[in-house]
């Protein structure tokens, strides 16, 4: 009986071992390496790289109000120039401007202290008839033209105790800016407009050069064909 208990328990312990050899063979198996490394490419320039970096650089673009000049047509400068310089709207946007960046200065001019500076002269002359000029008469070189000069300076300054003076001149900040905003749209839409219609007749003139060259080659096919 006892033999046959030890029996049990090796053969328990040798099925113990075998499946601990068959989960480390397993776990071996799925091995798949080290960890994947991206290798270094050392790239040699192109022969001709320099040649290409030629070919595709482009001149710098022009500024939003100068669009048209990148066009580098001489023509249209000139037609969108002329607009520019001629259209009403422009100038109304333009004086728009103007006035609202003499506002924003008063706004905050009044922020900072005030003075006044007055002048006056008062040219007087004396009769001898009168208090001073009986007086006056019995000295020596008395002179009955008399100039009296009078000068005063006043000085003022608001205090912005709750803060009206700042907003205001804020106020009129934002104001001058939307002007300013405004302006530069009303110039860019004028500008595209005039190059919108002078695109639109170039497109005319070149439709026309080629309706007249094709007429020219279907008159020559109309004459190979009747001779």
């Amino acid at each position: 009986m006892l033999t046959s208990k030890k029996s049990s328990s090796a053969h328990k312990f040798t099925l113990r071992i075998g499946f601990a050899l068959a989960l480390c063979a397993s776990l071996t198996g799925c091995t798949v390496g080290p960890k994947y490394r991206r290798p270094a490419a050392n790239l040699q320039p192109f022969h001709n790289a320099p040649a290409l970096e030629v070919r595709t650089v482009s001149p710098p673009a022009p500024s939003m109000d100068q669009w048209w000049t990148g066009f580098r047509d001489p023509e249209l400068t000139r037609i969108v120039k002329r607009a520019l310089d001629q259209n009403l709207d422009l100038a109304a946007a333009l004086t728009r401007v103007e006035q609202a960046r003499a506002a924003a200065r008063g706004a905050g001019a009044r922020r900072l202290p005030a003075g006044t500076l007055n002048g006056s002269t008062t040219s007087l002359y004396q009769s001898t008839e009168s208090m001073t000029g009986r007086i006056g008469k019995a000295f020596p070189g008395y002179d009955r033209s008399q100039n009296y000069y009078d000068l005063g300076i006043n000085a003022s300054w608001e205090t912005d105790l709750f803060g009206g003076l700042k907003k205001g001149a804020e106020a009129a900040t934002a104001e001058a800016q939307a002007a300013e905003a405004l302006h530069t749209g009303t110039r860019i839409t004028v500008a595209a407009e005039a190059a919108d219609a002078y695109m639109q007749v170039r497109g005319a003139q070149a439709r026309l050069i080629f309706a007249k060259e094709q007429i020219s080659t279907d008159t020559h096919l109309v004459e190979l064909v009747l001779r």
